[in-house]
């Protein structure tokens, strides 16, 4: 089939690759070059780097109007697949020809920029959805669908690039099946982007919630909290629930200890959280036990 494909990040490019060795890619649409690193140079998108490698025609642009619709126009696609592209498809394009959208949320939960991350933090709608593009937000009819299970210590990022592979497969079947769409049935929610404050950790919730919302916050914006003033990046963790409760008030939520070869915190509810990877202000990435192992002083984590 002869499609268009949009799409930005990394995991887009990864699915292009994918559909252009089973189909004819007329076009490749992505957002311009972006300043990268503290040196702001100009850098491809990954997905303009992989069509370039394919040699594909390439449309980089922040938004669809009279130059690109011309442009998508004379492709003379059948089909357009949107993966994280990352600009919104105008009603004059979606006039032309069919857009599939792949989405990383079971539709109609978690409607938005971030659906994978608000489903893994509510720990509801986990999955899969293609979709076809309508004026609405991630409104449109159901092309496939599919429940998916996030690890107990699998963060947001490596999930995404799980479930693009397993979305690209279903795009794929799709094409070959062109399966009738279905109208989305459910209860619906919204998933905007998290906001830095928004990502600040809450050490009265319990751990299983406090380990949902660190590894889903990974690696946007990062779940944070403050160390003597200071904030620390918490990148991964997982709720100890094969520990005793702890009823007895000593440990409390935000309180520290080293378990054998685990840092153990103190959350709500009794429970515990087992920290895996933080970040300290100023310092790259490290294991929680390096972490606490270099600390001189009995700490708590606000």
């Amino acid at each position: 089939m002869r499609l268009i494909f949009a799409g930005t990040p990394q995991l887009a490019a990864d699915a292009l690759a994918q559909l252009a060795s089973e189909h004819e890619i007329a076009l490749v649409i992505t957002r311009p070059d972006a300043a990268v690193g503290r040196k702001q140079i100009l850098t491809p998108s990954a997905v303009a780097s992989q069509a370039n490698q394919l040699g594909l025609p390439l449309l980089k642009t922040n938004s669809i109007r009279d130059v690109e619709l011309s442009m998508i126009e004379s492709a003379n696609a059948e089909l357009a697949i949107v993966v994280a592209f990352g600009s919104l498809i105008p009603k004059p394009a979606l006039s032309v020809l069919p857009w599939w959208n792949l989405h990383f949320s079971l539709l109609p939960k978690w409607r938005g920029a971030t659906p994978l991350q608000h489903s893994m933090m509510n720990q509801e709608g986990v999955g899969i959805s293609v979709f076809e593009l309508e004026v609405g937000l991630d409104t449109g009819p159901i092309i496939a669908m599919q429940p998916m299970t996030i690890g107990p210590k699998e963060t947001a990022g490596e999930a995404l690039a799980r479930f693009t592979s397993r979305g690209t497969e279903m795009i794929l079947d799709s094409l070959k099946a062109l399966p009738e769409s279905s109208a989305q049935t459910g209860e619906a929610s919204l998933a905007p982007k998290i906001s830095r404050l928004q990502a600040r950790v809450d050490f009265n919730q319990s751990a299983g919630q406090l380990a949902a919302k660190i590894n889903a916050l990974n690696p946007e914006p990062m779940a944070w909290a403050e160390l003597s003033g200071e904030p620390i990046r918490l990148l991964r963790a997982f709720s100890n629930a094969d520990s005793q409760l702890n009823e007895t008030g000593e440990f409390a939520p935000g309180d520290i200890r080293l378990s054998g070869q685990s840092v153990v915190l103190g959350c709500g509810q009794g429970t515990e959280l087992v920290l895996l990877e933080v970040q300290p202000a100023g310092k790259r990435a490290m294991s929680a036990v390096d972490w606490f192992r270099g600390l001189n002083e009995k700490v708590k984590l606000d």
